[in-house]
């Protein structure tokens, strides 16, 4: 149990609403605190559940008289749990779910609680309007919207902090300021990106777009098992989408699993346009295609969400994940290729299951200068995500499985640098490391930011930007 002081601080920055809070003492800590990853045991020293942006403020308040740090949490989709780091106050913003839309800028205010898939409801109602984000429903935009935002539109439409204009933000001192590029600009640069380690985003304020008059949602299955053809299926696909004169308003995803391959993807056209690009004519004959034509962003969004569904990873369970972007000097030698699929077929995962997603870059990412925003991976040609599930603990088996695919991508040009995502983080990796690998050439000037802002470190997690004063 909390000391009495910090439990009395946190009740009453609740309003005296004991029920908004929970402690480690309790019978049903574990499922309050509900981590996604159950590789990770995770106990924070208390979780709150505030209403408002002051209970937010005073909740930080009572933290940092306690001594505690903080971390807050939407939709729970961390693969390291960070919204719930132990001994740390949770803030969980799930109540925080106020929008509304001004019906003549179209420029929408969104809370942190609210789930992408609500918010694709929420904004096409209010105007067939939509941002772009990942493929996820269930993913909250507490973090997704402070992370950066890349998924299924990010060639199209860039990323999710793209279309921010300004933010509501509680400080370690627990102030509540706005910042946007005119007002407090710094931080505003900070929290597109890395903004688990700046504040509690509380108001996300957002340039919609018109939601496209037509969609087409596309998908290719090859079920060829054996190396050598599916090697050549991914040098085929690397090529294509790599390819500077490819279309901006398509968005292509390879997944590769041990039985098959498949690539889904959308383009934000006509029918007869996307068939005009004759993809059947560039890669190797698929043994399904289909072609499906939405009418609207929230359609096509709703299909993404029931695909993943189906894919089991949106429920808790024990899992290692990795990622790695991939730039033009980076791009897979054919050998490595090679190399690569030999081992997906000969080696031990350890897990029940796996997969090895590839996403294609460029577009309106690659639009953005990389000095824009605190997430520095515009001159990504695509970015490699590793997901591997097991029964229980995952052990070396499993880690080593992927270690070894993203060592094997990287082969053909060691000396280069390879970023992270940091919303697909490599929970297991050394701190420092996973600073450089997730912010690169942004780190320096986030460190900066952070003395100014957080000096103490209060929003802190083991991976999250420490202060520098250099």
């Amino acid at each position: 149990m909390p000391f009495p002081s910090f439990a009395d601080c946190l009740v009453a920055a609740l309003g005296g609403n004991s029920s908004l809070v929970a402690f480690p003492a309790q019978a049903n800590y574990s499922a309050i605190v509900a981590p996604y990853n159950l590789d990770y045991d995770v106990v924070p020293a208390a979780v709150a559940f505030p209403h408002a942006v002051t209970q937010v403020s005073e909740l930080v308040s009572c933290a940092v008289e306690s001594g505690y740090k903080v971390q807050a949490k939407s939709g729970g989709h961390s693969a390291g749990n960070y919204g719930s780091t132990t001994g740390e106050l949770s803030i969980n913003l799930q109540n925080l779910r106020h929008f509304s839309m001004d019906p003549s800028t179209f420029v929408a205010n969104v809370g942190p609680g609210l789930l992408l898939g609500e918010i694709d409801e929420l904004m096409y109602n209010a105007g067939q309007r939509f941002i772009p984000h990942g493929a996820s429903s269930l993913v909250g935009m507490g973090g997704h919207g402070t992370v950066g935002g890349a998924g299924y539109t990010w060639r199209p439409y860039g990323l999710t902090i793209d279309h921010l204009v300004e933010v509501e933000v509680v400080l370690a001192d627990s102030a509540v300021v706005r910042a946007s590029a005119s007002e407090n600009p710094d931080l505003f640069f900070a929290v597109r990106g890395a903004g688990a380690s700046f504040g509690i985003v509380t108001d996300f304020v957002f340039q919609t777009l018109p939601s496209p008059p037509e969609t087409i949602s596309f998908s290719y299955l090859w079920t060829a098992t054996d190396a050598p053809s599916r090697a050549e299926i991914f040098k085929a696909w690397q090529a294509w989408s790599t390819d500077p004169s490819l279309s901006p308003d398509i968005q292509t995803i390879l997944a590769i699993t041990q039985d098959s391959i498949f690539m889904g993807g959308a383009f934000f056209g006509t029918l007869d346009e996307f068939n005009a690009l004759g993809i059947s004519d560039i890669l190797p004959q698929a043994q399904q295609v289909s072609a499906d034509s939405f009418t609207s962003f929230l359609e096509l969004s709703q299909v993404w969400g029931g695909q993943l569904g189906q894919s089991g990873r949106e429920a808790p369970s024990f899992f290692y994940t990795k990622s790695n972007f991939f730039r033009p000097p980076t791009a897979i030698p054919d050998s490595v290729v090679d190399r690569l699929f030999e081992y997906l077929a000969t080696a031990d995962s350890g897990a029940t299951s796996w997969d090895i997603e590839v996403q294609a870059g460029g577009g309106q990412n690659g639009a953005v200068p990389a000095s824009a925003t605190a997430f520095p991976h515009r001159d990504a040609t695509f970015v490699l995500l590793s997901y591997a599930a097991t029964n229980g603990s995952v052990t070396a088996t499993t880690t080593d499985f992927l270690d070894t695919v993203h060592a094997l991508a990287k082969s053909g040009h060691p000396d280069e640098y390879y970023g992270e995502y940091a919303g697909f983080i490599d929970a297991r990796a050394e701190p420092e490391q996973a600073r450089y690998n997730y912010w690169g050439s942004n780190l320096e000037k986030l460190g900066r930011i952070k003395a100014v802002y957080d000096p103490r470190d209060v929003f802190h997690n083991e991976q999250s930007v420490l202060p520098s004063w250099d």
